[in-house]
């Protein structure tokens, strides 16, 4: 018996529904009827199931796994919250549909965190107290994170970093970069305080600028009483330290404190040329203590030339004392 593949429009009922999709079917050349073909059939059927979800709204399996995953839960733990069996879990990630209570329930709670953690407050004497940790470990870090994503938009805003113009260096401000400038700065050097690493970060910018036409992390800079600091520089160690990049502790003397960080400084975030800059100004600055960097900031015309509170523009990268 001669027979070919072709697309044909096919019929399955679902749940009660007739549903018809347009499927690769092996097809008799003298009946022109569709054969069996397991294969082909269990691939149609499995693009009707689609469609159905599709068409009803029906949460599929891989937002049910996305969703145990973010919040750590096994498939009986998920299961427990729900009020259903584990294996009825299991199912339905390996494609089985969910019945539209569940699946309208499942795409509630993963809409958005607040909307899992009341249900998980609400059904959580279901678990186990491992169980229960893990996910409040897991809300805890969200929690910090929208914490501090509403900072950083307030900075951003503040500082009008969203766009690049000379007083960003031409370059939108960069986070992770900021972050890991910080790292390294306070890795590489000796009791480094606020005053000194706001120095050491300008200087950073300001001298890649002046060789590059472009800052290295897009922050703004101020006159302040200390020298030339990054602007809202409080608002983004708030930050650095809600995740926990930085910390501080005392000075050894008891004046002050001294900046420290575990996290690891990651490169990939640089080229190449600036990752020679960053070294060079660390270096360069490495025996300044904050006093003497502080001195040594006064006389920039970058300073010198820029009201008190007011942005220093990078057009002064390129009169840098010493460059």
């Amino acid at each position: 018996m001669s027979n070919r593949i072709e697309k044909r429009e096919q019929t399955f009922k679902v749940r009660d529904t007739k549903v018809t999709i347009l499927a690769d079917a092996r097809v008799d050349n003298d009946t022109n009827e569709i054969i069996f073909d397991q294969q082909l059939d269990n691939k149609a059927i499995n693009l009707a199931f689609e469609k159905y979800r599709e068409d009803n709204n029906i949460i599929n399996s891989s937002d049910i796994v996305k969703l145990r995953k973010k919040y750590h839960l096994s498939q009986r733990a998920l299961a427990k919250l729900l009020g259903i069996g584990s294996a009825t879990v299991a199912r339905y990630e390996k494609g089985a549909l969910p019945i539209e209570s569940i699946s309208n329930l499942l795409r509630q709670i993963m809409s958005d965190e607040e909307s899992f953690s009341d249900f998980f407050k609400n059904n959580k004497s279901n678990l186990s107290e491992e169980e229960i940790q893990k996910v409040v470990s897991v809300l805890n870090k969200l929690s910090q994170k929208i914490k501090s994503d509403s900072v950083l938009k307030a900075y951003i805003l503040r500082n009008e970093n969203n766009q690049a113009n000379v007083n960003d260096g031409f370059r939108k401000f960069d986070f992770n970069k900021f972050k890991n400038l910080v790292i390294y700065l306070i890795d590489h050097g000796i009791q480094v305080s606020k005053t000194r690493l706001n120095k050491l970060l300008f200087y950073c910018d300001f001298t890649y600028f002046s060789d590059n036409s472009v800052s290295i992390s897009g922050a703004t800079y101020i006159h302040d009483h200390y020298g030339p600091v990054p602007s809202d520089f409080e608002l983004l160690y708030t930050v650095l330290r809600d995740q926990n990049v930085i910390d501080s502790k005392p000075f050894s003397d008891g004046h002050g404190e001294e900046l420290v960080t575990d996290e690891k400084f990651d490169d990939s975030y640089f080229n190449e040329q600036e990752l020679v800059t960053i070294e060079k100004i660390s270096n360069k600055f490495k025996d300044y203590n904050a006093k003497k960097i502080t001195e040594y900031s006064h006389k920039e015309p970058a300073y010198i030339d820029t009201d008190l509170k007011k942005v220093i523009s990078y057009k002064y990268a390129f009169n840098l004392n010493e460059k």
